[in-house]
C-alpha cells in the first residue's frame, strides 16, 4: 500500500510539473499562437484567421502585428471570441513607394468579434473594422513582411453558453471583460487560459494563388497579465508567468531542413522567425540581441543526395551596417541571399551555431539553460517555414521539419 501511495504521489508530482511548462502543441491549439509571417505589398494579401475551440466558454484575445526587423508593435487590438467562434481579418498594402516599399497599410475586418477603431460598437457588413497605418496618429505603416502573435486573454462563462452559435453576445463578452478592469482584476490565473485557440494566415499572391499554413500553437504559456490595448505585451514582459527561457526551449532547434523547387516557371523561399528576439521597445537600444554574433550555414543537397555548402550568414547583432544578417523575421529565396544551389530541385539544411550568451532580458543568464558561456548549446529559438511553387503551379507553404 505504502509503495503505491509513493508511486501516486510520484506520477501526480510529474503531472503538476508537465502541466507548468509551455510547450509546442502539435495538435495546433494553445493560449499564445505565432503566425510567423505576413506578406503585402506587390498585390499580396494575408487572411488571418483566430478560432475559439471552446464549446462553452468566450474569451477575448489581443492581436500584435509586428515589425519584421525589431518585432516592435504596429498595431494591437483586442478579439472578443463567443464559444466556437471565429474570427477573419485581411492584411493588405494600400499605397507603395516607387521601390515597392508599403508606405500605406490596412488591416480590415466585417467579423463582429472586432471593436471599431475609436468606438463602442463592433464591426459588421456594412461597417467594416479598418485601421490605416500610413504614419499619422504614430501608426507606422506595415513593411511588406513581418509576423503576428496572439495572446489569450481570460475565459468567461456567459450564458447562452450551448453550442453550436452560442448566442453569447459580443457586448456580454466586453462587459465582462471591462469589469475586470473597473474592479482591478489586471492579472490572469493560469486556469483562466485553456488551450482553446487556434488559427491560421492565408497569403494571397497574385498569378500564383493562395498557400495557408497554421499558427504555432504554444500551450500553457498562461499569461499573468490582462491583455489591453496599447499597452505593451510580448515574450519579455517583466512579470510575465513563463519566463523566456521556458518559450526558448520550446522553439529551440539545431537546424531547418528545407525542400525547394526551382524548376521552370517554380521557385522556393524559407522563412525564419526568432520571436523570442524582442525589442524592448522601453530600452534605448532599440533592440534585444545575441550577445555575440550568431551564424547559421546552409548546406544545399539535391535528389540524388549530391551537396554543396552555401554562404555563412549573421543572425546577431544586427547593427545598421549589416543588412544581411538575418531579422526578427526574415525570408530567403532559393537561388539568392546565402541559399545559392547549382540544382533545380532538392533540400538545403540550415545549421545554427551555439551562442556563448544572451543580452538584454530580464533575467539573468544563469536562468537560461539553452545560451551559456561555459556550455553552449547548438541552435536556436526559431519558426521555420517553407513556401514552394512547383512545376505544375501548385503553391505549398508548411513549417520546415528540424530537430533539437
Amino acid at each position: 500500500m505504502l509503495k503505491k501511495r509513493v508511486v501516486a504521489a510520484v506520477a501526480a508530482a510529474l503531472v503538476a510539473g508537465s502541466a507548468s511548462a509551455v510547450t509546442v502543441n502539435p495538435e495546433g491549439v494553445g493560449d499564445f499562437l505565432v503566425a510567423p509571417a505576413f506578406f503585402i505589398g506587390g498585390g499580396l494579401t494575408t487572411d488571418v484567421k483566430i478560432i475559439n475551440t471552446h464549446p462553452t466558454l468566450s474569451t477575448v484575445a489581443k492581436l500584435v502585428f509586428r515589425d519584421k526587423v525589431t518585432s516592435a508593435e504596429y498595431l494591437d487590438f483586442l478579439v472578443y471570441l463567443s464559444p466556437n467562434d471565429v474570427w477573419n481579418g485581411k492584411i493588405s498594402c494600400v499605397t507603395a513607394n516607387a521601390q515597392g516599399a508599403c508606405i500605406e497599410s490596412k488591416v480590415e475586418s466585417t467579423d463582429e468579434s472586432s471593436l471599431l477603431p475609436d468606438a463602442e460598437a463592433f464591426a459588421t457588413a456594412a461597417t467594416p473594422f479598418v485601421v490605416v497605418n500610413n504614419g499619422t496618429n504614430g501608426r507606422v505603416a506595415f513593411s511588406n513582411e513581418g509576423y503576428i502573435d496572439i495572446e489569450m486573454g481570460p475565459t468567461f462563462n456567459i450564458a447562452p453558453n450551448q453550442s453550436p452559435k452560442a448566442g453569447v453576445s459580443k457586448a456580454s463578452i466586453r462587459a465582462a471583460y471591462l469589469k475586470r478592469i473597473a474592479d482591478g482584476l489586471t492579472t490572469v490565473a493560469a486556469d483562466e487560459t485553456p488551450n482553446n485557440l487556434t488559427g491560421s494566415v492565408k497569403v494571397t499572391i497574385p498569378t500564383f494563388g493562395t498557400a495557408s499554413i497554421p499558427m504555432v500553437a504554444l500551450a500553457d504559456y498562461d499569461t499573468n497579465t490582462l491583455p489591453q490595448v496599447n499597452v505593451l505585451s510580448g515574450l519579455d514582459i517583466v512579470g510575465n508567468r513563463t519566463s523566456v527561457s521556458d518559450v526558448e526551449e520550446a522553439l529551440w532547434k539545431d537546424n531547418l531542413v528545407l525542400p525547394y523547387s526551382l524548376v521552370t516557371g517554380g521557385w522556393s523561399l524559407a522563412t525564419v522567425t526568432f520571436p523570442t528576439k524582442l525589442t524592448y521597445n522601453n530600452r534605448t537600444d532599440g533592440q534585444y540581441a545575441f550577445g555575440s554574433t550568431v551564424c547559421y550555414t546552409v548546406d544545399m543537397f539535391d535528389n540524388e543526395e549530391q551537396t554543396v555548402r552555401g554562404g555563412v550568414q549573421n543572425i546577431s547583432p544586427l547593427p545598421t551596417n549589416q543588412p544581411s544578417c538575418a531579422t526578427e523575421m526574415d525570408f530567403k529565396l532559393f537561388g539568392q541571399s546565402g541559399m545559392v544551389t547549382p540544382y533545380s530541385e532538392g533540400w538545403a539544411r540550415m545549421k545554427f551555431s551555439a551562442p556563448a550568451t544572451v543580452t538584454g532580458q530580464v533575467r539573468t543568464p544563469a536562468d537560461n539553460r539553452n545560451f551559456s558561456a561555459t556550455n553552449p548549446r547548438r541552435g536556436l529559438p526559431v519558426i521555420g517555414t517553407y513556401m514552394t511553387r512547383g512545376l505544375a503551379g501548385d503553391l505549398t507553404w508548411a513549417y520546415a521539419p528540424s530537430h533539437r
